[in-house]
């Protein structure tokens, strides 16, 4: 059976919310005498008062209202869909730490196709079977999990305002989603269980993308992965004088003066710049913006990527984005004598996936064939400050090993070009002073300041 999305709670005084939100720009009255009086109101009366705002284009009332979601057994691919909606809040089932032996896998429907229903099972049933080889034979978890298929069946909680679920639903129906028939089913149903509750939401209004048509006119179809790209990630964008230009903004923030000239030493960069990574309203380091690109990461590796809120991420289409001949490889598999296998499944599931699109399968219902162990290109802006947050969480030796490796090597980059200011940059031990894992601390702190302050010395 596969999954649904559920409301399981919402503001149960949403309307009276929205309409005082509306009502307060026009109308006499404090904020909690504006609201008693909306609660004392009609619901209809304030659901057509809340049309008409929508009507004219207000929407911001709508973010006053939060909306808990629980999706059940749907397929990692909604998942991975759901996450890039960055004004949102997730919590997942980690497949780090769960066994995802038995929980089962998304099938797309195959009434059009039914010749390709068995050797869809068939195919999806040897990589469970083998991932739980794997796990056996003491490969860890986050790394068997790469063997699984992108159809394997995904469990988690959303919470967002009404502005973003509206977005959401929109995507799902008419947007990125419409293509995919599980997408658009839970778009939906969600906009079903909307009616009721919150009868006044729309789906959007979606225009037709021209952009992938003028590329294609333009580029042709090149392959994604360009050539001589040897590189695990590099830099493709930054300003000239990062820490010029937070040094600036954090003496306008103090009314001082910010003459260019007065922040071109870089013993004084240092002391600002160390002094700010202490406080808690970093807003001066959200002023520098660092584009860069991963050449290869994994699709499981995405997931902890995409977590990171404060980014502009731009992501492949999966069904168009893979190569089976593409994908990272543990060091856990090579120690337990499991490298033919491993290597075995890649290249079963592309001929298996080739085959079944030479037979009818849609395209897009190929992205349930990609391993999760298959890597693609991501390019991602981050400003200073969500650098600093990644570079505290994932190159600790508790992040999962191929997000240490991404962090790792944009940091070294980073340092290597603007050693002021990421020479301050590391894993929580090296920033703090102190580990705050408690229990779960790796027992390394001293180790891992010695290392990181050595790479940029």
């Amino acid at each position: 059976m596969n999954g649904n999305v559920k409301i399981i709670n919402y503001n149960t005084n949403a309307d009276s919310i929205v309409a005082s939100a509306g009502r307060i720009s026009t109308t006499p009255g404090s904020a909690g005498e504006i609201y008693e009086k909306s609660c004392a109101r009609e619901r209809e009366s304030n659901r057509n008062l809340i049309r008409k705002i929508l009507s004219s284009g207000h929407k911001s009332v709508l973010e006053h209202v939060s909306v808990n979601l629980a999706f059940d057994n749907v397929s990692v691919f909604v998942e991975q869909f759901m996450i890039e909606f960055r004004l949102a809040s997730f919590t997942v089932k980690s497949r780090r730490y769960v066994d995802f032996g038995q929980m089962g896998y998304y099938i797309p429907d195959f009434s059009e196709h039914e010749s390709l229903s068995q050797i869809y099972r068939e195919h999806m049933d040897s990589l469970f079977a083998l991932y739980d080889d794997f796990v056996e034979k003491g490969v860890p978890k986050e790394d068997a999990r790469f063997l699984l298929p992108y159809c394997f069946k995904s469990n988690f909680y959303c919470t967002l305002n009404a502005r973003e679920l509206e977005k959401v639903m929109g995507e799902m129906m008419y947007g990125r989603g419409k293509y995919y028939p599980e997408l658009a089913a839970l778009g939906k149903d969600l906009y079903r269980q909307c009616e009721e509750i919150l009868p006044y939401l729309s789906a959007g209004n979606y225009h037709y993308d021209e952009t992938e048509e003028i590329l294609a006119e333009e580029l042709g179809k090149k392959r994604i992965f360009p050539e001589g790209h040897t590189e695990l990630m590099e830099l493709i964008s930054a300003p000239d004088e990062p820490e010029q230009l937070i040094c600036k903004a954090a003496a306008m923030k103090r009314s001082l003066s910010c003459e260019d000239s007065q922040f071109s030493d870089k013993r004084l960069q240092g002391r600002v710049l160390q002094a700010l990574l202490k406080d808690e309203r970093k807003r001066e380091l959200e002023q520098a913006h660092f584009t860069f690109r991963f050449n290869r990461i994994s699709l499981a590796g995405v997931t902890h990527l995409v977590r990171h809120r404060m980014q502009s991420v731009i992501i492949p289409d999966y069904f168009r984005a893979y190569d089976f001949e593409e994908y990272v490889f543990p060091e856990s598999v090579r120690r337990a004598g499991l490298e033919r296998p491993y290597r075995e499944a890649f290249e079963k599931s592309g001929k298996v996936l080739a085959d079944m699109l030479a037979a009818g399968l849609p395209e897009r219902d190929s992205v349930y064939f990609l391993l999760s162990g298959l890597t693609i290109p991501v390019i991602t802006t981050m400003n200073a400050n969500e650098l600093e947050t990644f570079m505290r969480l994932r190159t600790c030796n508790r992040a999962q090993w191929e997000i240490k490796q991404c962090a790792d090597a944009l940091l070294q980059t980073l340092r290597e070009e603007y050693p002021v200011l990421f020479s301050l940059y590391g894993p929580a031990c090296y920033m703090l002073g102190y580990c705050p894992e408690g229990k779960m601390t790796c027992g390394k702190m001293e180790e891992m300041r010695s290392r990181y302050m050595a790479d940029h010395e």
